[in-house]
């Protein structure tokens, strides 16, 4: 609106010298006239007190010209020249009255705020006539929102605190934003980082649709709905913050994008978390999916929870200078987990290990990782693990066996060289089936293979909030337990505890899960001369299954019986493990204590 801030300025203007010259052309006019005391030219107040009012008028000159703009029944300059005119009528009257008395100061400022706010107020009173009442302006019910709405936003802007620290994809502080729109974002962003960090997730998948939005945790492998934590608005804003942070493009929707993030709980030691960003979406949702790298995925083979006897044997195997190794489970088991943990026993500086991976769970130092992307590779995968092997190296992991031609390759390279690769499968024998059967050469597989590893992962029990009880004395005999030898298993405390309150209680250690962390459940099928006999004959599952057995082999079931015993799970949790094939189960997340006050 040039035209009202170019006439604002001469008025001002024309302001100021009417309140510094005129009393000096008045005392010129009358020689007789009393002088002035030092700085009775001038009135400071005057001048502050006018100026704080010409900016409110000021203000809603701005307002009329954007208004008039949507109004189309009301002539835009017409109305930009009433309230103009209006106002600079009134402002003159009250320039040229006599300001040496503070009586007529008053007069004349009371004269021009009534003009000016009389035109002002015939302009509202006929833009309200024109509009819903719900769009109506300075009636009882738009002062008291606009109240309300200036209370929120004062609140708002103290309560944009960093929660979380981010760091963007460039290595760079995000900072706490000033924008009102920028800080709900941010503020949603916040909550829901906060959240899956303090929860201990280790993926975040977010589903934005036209109406809803829908929130999934997974937490120490299961999935968890949190349908509480962010409205639909909030997931969206979230979303794109997050987005923006993880340098994606906000505009796009539908197009898969890859980016990251680095996060931390503010005032908790530790360094920076990765947080892997990817974004794609549909006709129907826009999805956010987050994979939280945790220190689960550095262990070692003393950390992945195999008895004493295990970690001894599976050692032992990984010292082997050649040979095939295979690492099974189904999917979401940890077999990638266990592979890696394999290759950090190897010497990185000594020998050249090569991997060939799918879907990567993150870097690993001084090891050269190839990966596989079928929408980027016209070769197969099979073709690319040949120009690994190619390359002369010592070491070998190939992450999943996809075909007869992999499998060939695996076996083939394990006469020389050392070869892990993982098989989706049930249990070792499970495994040893499929490997024979791809693979096709059953002399090559009696001469190659070492040992077949079966896994599951199943929840530790939180310490601070589990509960001993006695099991049932004829699960115990169904299960081959001495029943005089144990006294109580341990279990997760019952759900719906509340205080005195009824808010629910939650354990601070374990967020009300009654579980932290995870570990391993193994069984290792070791390839001796016998069990290496049996596969060169061909000899059917059962029959390995039954040499296996007389040699000391311990089931996956076995394995976490023994660890029920020791109090490290619950028998629910084996048992879900065990018969889970994804870990995909969905739970509802614990809701957070109320707060006080």
């Amino acid at each position: 609106m040039f035209k009202n801030k170019s006439i604002l300025f001469f008025l001002a203007a024309g302001l100021m010298w009417g309140f510094l010259f005129v009393p000096a052309v008045a005392l010129a006019a009358d020689p007789l006239a009393e002088l002035p005391k030092p700085g009775g030219y001038t009135s400071w107040i005057r001048i502050v007190f006018i100026l704080v009012t010409l900016f409110g008028w000021w203000s809603f000159c701005e307002w009329v010209d954007k208004d008039t703009q949507h109004l189309r029944r009301l002539n835009r300059e017409m109305w930009n020249g009433i309230i103009l005119g209006g106002g600079a009528v009134g402002f003159a009257i009250m320039l040229l009255l006599p300001w040496s008395t503070t009586g007529l100061f008053v007069a004349g400022f009371a004269l021009w705020f009534v003009i000016t706010v009389g035109v002002c107020c015939v302009y509202v009173v006929i833009r309200n006539g024109y509009v819903e009442a719900n769009v109506r302006v300075f009636t009882p019910a738009h002062i008291k929102g606009w109240l309300l709405s200036l209370g929120k936003q004062k609140s708002k802007v103290l309560d944009a605190v960093e929660r979380v620290r981010i760091n963007s994809s460039k290595g760079e502080k995000v900072a706490v934003p000033t924008e009102p729109e920028q800080i709900k974002a941010y503020e949603a962003a916040q909550n829901l980082l906060f959240d899956a960090l303090w929860r201990r997730a280790t993926d975040v998948e977010l589903l934005v649709g036209s109406s809803a939005s829908e929130l999934r945790y997974r937490i120490d492998g299961v999935l968890t709905l949190q349908d509480d934590l962010l409205s639909r608005e909030e997931s969206e804003g979230a979303l794109n913050f997050i987005k923006n942070a993880a340098s994606l493009d906000i505009e796009e929707k539908r197009r898969p994008q890859a980016g990251e993030v680095r996060c931390a709980i503010s005032g908790v030691g530790g360094g920076m978390t990765e947080i892997e960003v990817q974004s794609s979406g549909t006709t129907k949702h826009e999805k956010l999916a987050m994979r939280i790298v945790g220190d689960e995925n550095r262990l070692r083979v003393n950390d992945l929870g195999m008895p004493a006897k295990q970690v001894e044997l599976f050692e032992k195997l990984i010292n082997e200078s050649k040979g095939l190794m295979v690492v099974s489970g189904p999917r979401r088991s940890g077999i990638t987990t266990t592979l890696y943990a394999a290759l950090r026993q190897h010497d990185a500086f000594m020998q050249n290990l090569l991997t060939l991976e799918i879907q990567p769970l993150m870097d690993m130092e001084n090891i050269t990782q190839h990966v596989y992307d079928s929408t980027k590779h016209e070769a197969s995968y099979a073709r690319q693990l040949q120009t690994v092997l190619r390359r002369e190296p010592d070491v070998v992991m190939v992450s999943d066996c996809m075909d007869r031609e992999t499998a060939h390759l695996a076996v083939t390279a394990g006469m020389i060289k050392k070869i892990y690769m993982g098989i989706q499968a049930r249990d070792s024998f499970e495994a040893l089936k499929k490997l024979v059967s791809l693979a096709g050469d059953m002399d090559t597989v009696a001469d190659s293979l070492l040992a077949v590893c079966c896994q599951r992962l199943v929840r530790k029990l939180c310490i601070a909030c589990r509960q001993a009880y006695r099991p049932d004395r004829q699960l115990l005999k169904k299960a081959n337990i001495p029943v005089d030898k144990i006294e109580h298993f341990y279990r997760t405390p019952p759900e719906g505890l509340v205080d005195s309150k009824g808010n629910p209680v939650l354990c601070s250690n374990c967020q009300g899960s009654g579980y932290f962390g995870r570990t391993g459940v193994f069984e290792i099928l070791y390839i001796d001369d016998d069990i290496r006999e049996s596969i060169r004959k061909g000899q059917p599952v059962n029959a390995i299954r039954a040499q296996a057995r007389k040699n000391g082999m311990h089931y996956l079931q076995e394995v976490g019986l023994q660890k029920v015993i020791e109090g490290t799970t619950s028998m629910n949790e084996v048992l879900r493990a065990l018969r889970s094939n994804d870990g995909d189960t969905v739970k509802k997340a614990a809701s957070l204590p109320k707060k006080e006050g």
